[in-house]
């Protein structure tokens, strides 16, 4: 007998026909089973606080997690492109946001939407920071030039070179200095 009154069809379940002694909560859970997570948990009864049924109200709570986790996500990409950005307050405060709100509405990601909305602006930070980059990398090989100061030239000669040079020969130009540089190191 009790297994024929598990066996009801489910229209009978959603209407409340239960089998002798059972609620319909129990009748529910058994039929969800332990695959559903449901064992112990309310069904469809109303929550207190907003008057939606407890199941509706825990997949709204699942709909809202995924969404705050895709958003942190979309965030993490818009922070990696403009470090600048760190909430959407700072999204809103971009001189882009209306563009990139049109984009978003359009059905875009959030983090592509940024990308296109910015990009005029985040290309020129790049190259910006690029020349920085280089010039920083210039510089940061300065202290490599030769003894005796300053840029050495093509022939390898700098001014303090030519200095001590026309100390002794005055009226010797560049090239014959840089030549008789060029011949002394050979001997030495």
């Amino acid at each position: 007998m009790e297994s024929e009154e598990r066996a009801a069809p489910a229209e009978d379940l959603a209407v409340g026909e239960t089998g002798a002694g059972e609620s319909p909560r129990q009748t529910y859970t058994e039929e969800a089973g332990p695959q559903a997570g449901q064992e112990n948990s309310p069904d469809m009864e109303p929550a207190p606080e907003s008057g939606m049924p407890a199941l509706a109200e825990y997949a709204l709570e699942q709909q809202l997690a995924r969404g705050r986790r895709l958003l942190e996500a979309q965030m993490q990409i818009i922070q990696s492109v403009d470090p600048a950005v760190k909430s959407l307050a700072d999204l809103r405060a971009q001189p882009e946001f209306s563009r990139f709100d049109r984009l978003v509405k359009s059905g875009m990601a959030i983090s592509d939407a940024y990308k296109l909305a910015c990009f005029d602006r985040l290309s020129r930070q790049q190259a910006a920071a690029a020349r920085q980059a280089a010039i920083n990398d210039a510089r940061a090989k300065e202290h490599l030039a030769p003894v005796g100061g300053g840029q050495a030239a093509e022939d390898g000669l700098t001014d303090e070179i030519i200095r001590n040079y026309r100390q002794y020969n005055p009226r010797w130009t560049r090239a014959q200095i840089a030549a008789f540089h060029r011949s002394y190191k050979q001997g030495v």
